[in-house]
């Protein structure tokens, strides 16, 4: 019995260990479980095809629900840009230490304001062929990539017209922004599904990137792109093959004759100049200013916050403020560690100490220099005298450089407004009013849109963000009063 005792005794410690080693196991596979990364519910995703992916699920989920219920999705997103405006300007600002949390936060209560659903109202024809509605229908999963210089108010006037067209949207973020531009994402998914929409509406990556923008665009499964940057990404996005929505680069230029109003044009253009520190693409970028009347505008530009250096200043300024000259009268390439900081932060780098109540900064030039033709995006924008007119009309023209952007000039000569319209190929031609602020729709009239497609189909609003059909009943159906063909 002692034998068996003692065989029994080392079974049972061996079934025992198995035991204890089976349970160590499943312990293992259940943390392995535990640790897996749970379904994405808040819009940011580590990888592209799972952010795909989710956009996707979420698209077929929005579009199955009632019209009603989008409504209150495209409220949902206002809200929630309006509730947090002021974090989320002091978010971005602190993340990019470019413009002002105090301009930051108009962009954000402008973003809300774009049109919605009420921009996708269907065509209808009838007549004795029948009835025919041309109504607009969701593109799929669109791609966005946004700048450094308006990253949040992007993400919130794509969201709002995007969706509004029965869209999704995966944004590639500026990489100095992916960390606000995520906290409002989560907050909009956030909102959205406590709306009655799908999770991952608006969606984007933890670590955006240049290959992950490259990689969105190029994706079979994204329908659009829409793009706001320099030349190299808006070629790139062109070169996909896909439907570009494209807010390329802007140099814009205002004309300032001898007959305009000069107190007003100077405060129109302090407004639109100093702007978010001139990081706008549609804010004035270089002043082209009749002779006779140029001495007076300086000292009105000056009343208003202007600062001016000399041409010894300036050209000192430049050696800082760029990093390559090229030839006159073409662009140069900027330093990025000026764009959109403040006169006093630049103008300390010629050993200047101005007042931080200085909105931007002027210098005299001529015709060819390189901030004249480079879009500067910062607050310094060179002044050019010209004969007449047709002279400053003739300069302003040629430094825009035909990128279709936006002009401006200050006149109360309808022949020079008349000159100038007809020859100016932009999106945007403002008279006598703010170039950066009236042309999107914030100090002027019309609907507000901060993105300017420059391929020619102008500022963007929901109906852009759709595909047409054509919906046609022949004969039969069709309402027309009078028709007494059926009576007995």
């Amino acid at each position: 019995m002692g034998l068996d005792e003692k065989i029994i005794t080392q079974v049972v410690e061996k079934v025992v260990q198995r035991l204890m080693e089976q349970q160590a196991d499943t312990a293992g596979s259940e943390n392995k479980i535990s640790n897996k990364e749970p379904d994405i519910k808040d819009g940011v995703f580590r990888d592209m095809e799972d952010a795909i992916r989710g956009a996707e699920e979420a698209q077929k989920e929005l579009i199955a629900l009632p019209l009603s219920v989008r409504e209150e999705v495209i409220q949902a997103i206002r809200n929630t840009g309006l509730a947090n405006a002021e974090r989320y300007a002091q978010e971005e600002y602190e993340e990019t230490g470019l413009g002002s949390a105090g301009d930051n936060l108009k962009k954000i209560h402008s973003s809300c304001q774009v049109m919605g659903m009420e921009d996708l109202a269907p065509e209808v024809y009838t007549g004795d062929k029948g009835l025919t509605v041309i109504e607009r229908i969701p593109i799929g999963v669109i791609a966005s990539v946004n700048p450094v210089t308006n990253g949040v108010p992007t993400i919130l006037f794509n969201g709002i017209m995007m969706l509004a067209g029965g869209n999704t949207v995966i944004n590639n973020p500026h990489p100095k922004t992916k960390g606000s531009s995520a906290g409002a994402i989560r907050d909009l998914n956030k909102a959205i599904v406590d709306a009655g929409g799908p999770p991952n509406c608006i969606c984007c990556l933890e670590e955006p990137s240049v290959p992950s923008a490259q990689k969105l665009m190029t994706h079979p499964n994204v329908g659009l792109i829409a793009v706001t940057g320099g030349h190299g990404v808006v070629a790139f996005a062109s070169n996909t093959g896909k439907r570009v929505i494209a807010g390329g680069p802007g140099n814009p230029p205002v004309v300032v004759d001898e007959t305009a109003d000069l107190d007003r044009a100077a405060r129109c253009i302090i407004e639109g100049a100093s702007f978010s520190n001139c990081m706008a693409c549609a804010s004035e970028k270089e002043i082209f200013v009749v002779d006779s009347v140029a001495d007076q505008l300086k000292e009105h530009l000056k009343l208003y916050g202007a600062y001016e250096i000399t041409r010894d200043q300036g050209r000192e300024l430049v050696k800082h403020i760029f990093k390559e000259i090229k030839e006159p009268g073409t662009p140069g390439v900027i330093n990025m560690d000026y764009i959109g900081k403040t006169p006093s932060f630049i103008l300390k780098s010629i050993g200047l100490d101005v007042d931080s109540t200085a909105k931007i900064v002027i210098l005299e030039t001529d015709k060819d220099h390189p901030l004249v033709w480079t879009e500067q995006i910062m607050p310094v924008l060179p002044l050019v005298r010209c004969r007449n007119a047709d002279e400053a009309i003739t300069w302003a023209i040629a430094a825009e450089q035909g990128n279709g952007h936006t002009m401006a000039i200050h006149s109360n000569d309808l022949n020079n407004i008349r000159k100038m319209a007809s020859r100016a190929r932009c999106a945007a031609f403002v008279k006598n009013g703010s170039c950066g602020l009236a042309s999107v729709g914030v100090s002027g009239e019309g609907f507000t849109s901060f993105h300017i497609a420059t391929n020619g189909e102008g500022h963007t609003r929901p109906r852009m963000f759709t595909l047409i059909r054509r919906c046609v009943m022949t004969d039969d159906f069709r309402y027309r009063y009078g028709d007494n063909t059926d009576e007995p």
